[in-house]
This record gives structure tokens, sequence and C-alpha cells, in this order.
């Protein structure tokens, strides 16, 4: 963005990204379903719920609805040993990170706004612990997630909200007015329709597809729309 998009004085900017398919090349809570399944050898029962949970989507099923089902797989868990499980998940994968990619061209944006000085906030659907390795790439980056419920220290299964469509966009809104971010300023990043509603907050916005049905597009980009660069 030109230096003459500044914010005026006693606001700020920032950079609000989705993550999976945005930031990382992986699903990040269905992966790391994945990883808690393999320590405790109950493959098999993750890969039924998440084959379950794909069906759903694809006979018309809401993003909403399906992520609620997933945070059943945390049912009765502990706070504290989910919240070590994603330290663990993160060191694995600081071991292999070709094999846990982050996608360009938003990992080189993100990294630009952080230089220039800008807030980078993550409005995703997934939660915290599944997010570890993504905050000690980007320390400074501020959480808009999907919230489990708990109850004496562990989760119950339900979720505040899916944080999806139109609450991504009620979340920015909301961090926008307590941050006094100057929206119109600020841009934002994508990889779906359900996106939308919350890009169309900023006043720069990017929207990335990094497959198309015939292969990958060139660099991973299909389309962008109100796009410049920081």
């Amino acid at each position: 963005m030109e230096e003459s998009g500044r914010p005026s004085r006693g606001q700020s900017q920032a950079a609000y990204t989705d993550i999976d398919g945005t930031v990382t090349a992986y699903n990040t809570i269905f992966e790391f379903l994945r990883f808690d399944a393999a320590k405790r050898s109950c493959e098999a029962e993750a890969e039924d719920l998440l084959a379950g949970l794909r069906s759903a989507a694809r006979n018309g099923a809401p993003r909403s609805v399906t992520n609620a089902r997933y945070f059943c797989w945390w049912r009765g868990r502990s706070v504290a040993e989910i919240d070590e499980l994603g330290e663990r998940w993160a060191d694995a994968q600081a071991e292999s990170p070709e094999e846990w990619p982050f996608l360009e061209p938003v990992t080189s944006l993100l990294d630009a706004h952080t230089r220039s000085g800008r807030r980078i906030v993550a409005v995703t659907v997934s939660f915290e612990p599944a997010l570890v390795r993504v905050r000690r790439r980007w320390p400074n980056l501020e959480m808009l997630c999907t919230l489990p419920r708990t109850h004496k220290g562990r989760y119950t299964g339900d979720i505040e909200e899916a944080l999806v469509g139109g609450a991504k966009e009620r979340a920015v809104a909301s961090h926008a007015a307590e941050y006094a971010v100057d929206l119109s300023a600020s841009f934002a990043y994508g990889d779906h329709h359900s996106d939308l509603q919350f890009m169309a907050l900023a006043g720069e916005s990017l929207l990335v597809i990094p497959t198309v049905k015939d292969g990958p597009a060139p660099n991973g980009l299909r389309f962008a729309t109100q796009f410049s660069r920081p």
C-alpha cells in the first residue's frame, strides 16, 4: 500500500489472514487430530471422524456445523494436556519443515507487514493448540479463532461459535474497533468464498486458491482482488 494510505493519528493498520490453505499448505485442525490419534494408537477412529466430516460437507452441511462436530474429538481431554500436545506437534513439524510448508505469497506478505509494524491477526476456524507452529513463525500474531468450551480444565466437546463466514466478519470488526484499526488502510487474505465477508472489510485484499481443477496455478495464485503489496 502506498504511504498515502497511512491511518490517521491514533489508528493502526493490520493484516487479517485466514490460516488453512492461505498460510499453511495443510489443514491445521485435521492434521493436529491425526497427530493426537497416532500418539494414542486410534488412527482408524480419527479417519472415520474426518471422513464423516468430509461426507457431511459434500452433502451440504455448513462449515459451521462440521467444525462444531470436529471438536467432539477433544471432549473430556485436559486443556493443559492438549496445550502440551500442541507444543510437541510444533516441535515435530519443525524437524520436517518441508513436509509442513507455509504458502506463498501470503507468508512473505505477513513478513513484510511485520517489518512495517502492522498488526498481523489470524482469523481462523482452527484453535490455538493446533496453531503453535504458526505462532512460533510470527511471535506477534494475534488470534481470532474458534474457542472450545471448557469445564474444570477439560474440553466439553462444544464450542462458543465456529469462526467461519459471518462470524469471521464480526470478529474482525470487533477487533478493529477494540484496537482502533483503520480497516480502510488494512489488508486481508483468504482462500475460500466464506472468507470474502471479512476480507471485504479491508481496504486491500487477496484471495488465493492454491490449486485449480487441472493442477496447481502459477505461483499457487489463481486470482486477486483489490490487491497491492504492503
